[in-house]
């Protein structure tokens, strides 16, 4: 599978530019949707005009790729640059635009549904990523780990979820997605079917366990959410 190069060929702001970075900043990989039909060309254009991100306009598309619907994988800015996709993260992550108008939490406007060539080139483009940057599968992320509920949608959510697949073993006790809704669903968290499917039932329960628990509301059974449901549910 190859990546084409856009980084020049996409038209740039007539004076604005990026920060850059070394690479060595770089500790995550941010997943977004367009939230729209248009193309990657027609984004770029919307970005280097006065819009929501920056009534001066953008130096450039503020993603560093993007996956067209047939699966094509453009790079449309430098590993080193520093783009404007997800705020207060964008000094280390890099950031990757999904074509495409999804469903996703508070949003049902979705008109489309991610194309099997694009779950493909993700995961491609996460593989080539993570060898490159030396970065680890609980370094990928979506949007809505840092403030947009809705992106990049259901379906993708879901994939962020699987690469990142990191319930932990607890004590006495095997890791497993069931276990876990069998546990939030006990304490009346309502993770859905014990099914053992990561969805988004599941991840909201964890989350509002992690709330009124008084622990990070990041989605994420880590150690310390898993040691308080276990506690919890002996």
């Amino acid at each position: 599978m190859e990546i084409k190069n856009l980084i020049t060929q996409l038209p740039w702001h007539s004076t604005r530019r990026w920060g850059t970075r070394h690479l060595s900043k770089i500790d995550k990989i941010v997943l977004h949707q367009e939230l729209g039909e248009a193309d990657v060309e027609a984004v770029n254009n919307y970005h280097i005009k006065p819009n929501h991100i920056s009534p001066k306009g953008c130096p450039h598309i503020c993603y560093h790729y993007a996956i067209r619907k047939n699966g094509e994988i453009v790079q449309t800015n430098e590993l080193s640059s520093v783009t404007w996709h997800t705020k207060g993260e964008n000094i280390s992550a890099v950031g990757i635009m999904v074509v495409g108008n999804f469903n996703g939490p508070g949003y049902d406007m979705g008109t489309s549904e991610p194309t099997k060539e694009q779950i493909k080139s993700i995961k491609f483009l996460v593989d080539y990523l993570q060898k490159s940057l030396r970065l680890t599968n609980q370094d990928i992320y979506g949007h809505y780990h840092f403030g947009k509920p809705a992106c990049p949608g259901y379906e993708l959510q879901k994939l962020v979820e699987s690469f990142r697949d990191n319930l932990p073993e607890g004590p006495k006790v095997e890791k497993s997605v069931k276990e876990v809704q069998k546990r939030l669903n006990k304490l009346g968290y309502a993770a859905g079917a014990e099914d053992g499917i990561h969805g988004i039932k599941t991840l909201a329960a964890i989350r509002r366990f992690q709330f009124t628990n008084g622990l990070a509301v990041d989605g994420i059974m880590g150690p310390k959410t898993w040691s308080r449901l276990i506690e919890l549910t002996k």
